[in-house]
């Protein structure tokens, strides 16, 4: 299947054709209660090719369609006793040397959404988060300081309901990685439920869509009737490639009151002696949230990383 493409394009060349939710562990579907500054310093030279644009209408590759999965979903709680709320912001990175117990790290005023940091002694912080006159906590949503990246709070209508929701993307790293995590909180009987957007959506399903396709050094990435060509380091070879790594960098932008996932999928670690990882192309996705339900849609395929 991986050559089929190639063959179909030289026999029409041939022939004188023009080229081409859980709660802390479960999903909200089976629960009743239901963006980084500078890319990897080497990043493989692509280019845009749209190798499908002059085949017949009856060959072309179908648009991707949407993907979906049910939210990592987490009910918070009352807090114990009455927070004397701090009013001052301060970065994830300067509030240890601070002392206090309490941090705002994220506000819209006008909205009258907060996002604070609870210490917990040695363990990471956890979220307490006030929209209007609810605040609620969330023991379980730990902010990761491994690089002291202060979360973002954003207003969007992702359900298309008509009202602004809360939406944190968090920063989650990792050996080799730089991910950040969705979050959309909704508001029910005076208490906040917190939906993640689940990995195996970008890890998973993001992957299973592309298809891949060249030979020797250049590889060819498919996804629907987009398609690029990207140059792989010496010794990996195109034909030896099942799959992209999604999921190692994604980051999320906010623009016109929509969001999007981008996320630079890259060679498999096993498939290269390469010490850092090697990114071919950026995809891009409209996210959207409805009835405890991620889901990603009108798929772009990028040439160039940023």
């Amino acid at each position: 299947m991986r050559r089929l493409l190639p063959a179909i394009l030289a026999c029409l060349l041939l022939a004188g054709c023009g080229a081409p939710a859980e709660t802390t562990g479960t999903t909200a579907e089976n629960s009743s209660e239901a963006l980084p500054n500078s890319a990897p310093a080497e990043i493989s030279e692509t280019t845009v090719k749209k190798t499908l644009e002059n085949l017949p209408e009856a060959m072309e590759s179908a648009p991707a369609e949407p993907l979906c999965a049910p939210a990592v979903m987490s009910v918070g709680q009352t807090p114990e006793a009455d927070c004397d709320l701090p009013t001052e912001s301060v970065s994830l990175y300067d509030w240890p040397a601070s002392g206090e117990p309490l941090a705002l790290l994220a506000e819209l005023p006008e909205r009258g959404m907060a996002l604070y940091g609870v210490a917990d002694g040695e363990e990471a912080p956890h979220v307490l988060f006030r929209w209007g006159d609810t605040l609620t906590e969330f023991p379980d949503w730990t902010i990761y300081t491994l690089k002291s990246v202060t979360p973002e709070l954003l207003a969007l209508d992702l359900d298309g309901d008509g009202a602004l929701e809360p939406v944190v993307l968090c920063y989650r790293g990792g050996t080799q990685v730089c991910v950040y995590d969705l979050h959309v909180l909704q508001q029910s009987d005076s208490i906040l439920t917190d939906y993640r957007l689940p990995e195996t959506l970008y890890e998973e399903q993001l992957s299973a869509l592309l298809t891949l396709g060249g030979s020797g050094e250049t590889l060819t990435i498919s996804l629907g009737d987009q398609s690029i060509e990207a140059a792989l380091p010496e010794g990996v070879q195109a034909e030896t490639l099942e799959h992209l790594w999604t999921g190692a960098f994604v980051s999320w932008q906010a623009e016109d009151g929509t969001l999007r996932l981008v996320d630079q999928a890259a060679l498999p670690p096993e498939s290269s002696t390469a010490i850092s990882t090697v990114y071919l192309t950026a995809l891009s996705a409209r996210v959207s949230f409805s009835d405890g339900q991620f889901s990603l849609s009108d798929f772009t395929l990028q040439s160039k990383l940023s």
